[in-house]
């Protein structure tokens, strides 16, 4: 029973049958278009919990507090908290990611060996959502290594093409084989 209630369960997304588009007509935004087809290329394999965002009215206008990450996914043996990023760039800058995220990544990752945190990171063409695009899993302190070391402002993809695992995209959609490492 618990099994067919979990399978049925309603998106945590409002979808526009694949126009990338909110309910009520609005464009939905990269990053939340990202996170949306993360979900939909790993909860074939694990359990995929979205944490929402702290969204509350304040007044006439809508205010938000940071949340640790997006999302935690659960394999049969090992845990993952997930901070998702959209870049049209060739790199990832350092200020995309928020200290507080960081630091919940990093803090999850000292958890014990079977808890892990990840950044998954889309590189997309700003020409067209429809174009090719990158995504790749880097593991925590892999990003914190490599912003302590380089010296710069931002990761390039090239940095993230030798550090992380890439995902396939294959018909509009990540193609997620069950390999998180190098």
């Amino acid at each position: 029973m618990l099994a067919t209630m979990l399978k049925s369960k309603p998106s945590l997304f409002a979808r526009g049958a694949g126009n990338g588009k909110l309910g009520g007509g609005r464009k939905m935004n990269p990053g939340k278009r990202f996170e949306q087809k993360f979900m939909d290329s790993f909860e074939p394999h694990a359990y995929v919990l979205r944490i929402p965002d702290n969204v509350y009215m304040c007044g006439n206008r809508l205010m938000g507090n940071e949340s640790e990450a997006d999302f935690l996914v659960v394999t049969g043996t090992d845990a993952y908290l997930i901070e998702c990023k959209a870049t049209c760039g060739e790199s990832l800058q350092f200020r995309s990611v928020k200290e507080h995220q960081e630091v919940s990544l990093v803090e999850f990752d000292d958890i014990g060996e079977r808890s892990h945190g990840f950044l998954a990171v889309e590189f997309y063409d700003k020409e067209g959502y429809h174009k090719p695009h990158r995504m790749f899993l880097l593991p925590i302190g892999e990003w914190m290594r490599y912003k302590a070391d380089s010296g710069r402002k931002s990761m390039p993809i090239k940095a993230f093409e030798e550090m992380g695992v890439e995902l396939a995209y294959k018909k509009g959609a990540y193609a997620f084989e069950g390999r998180w490492f190098r």
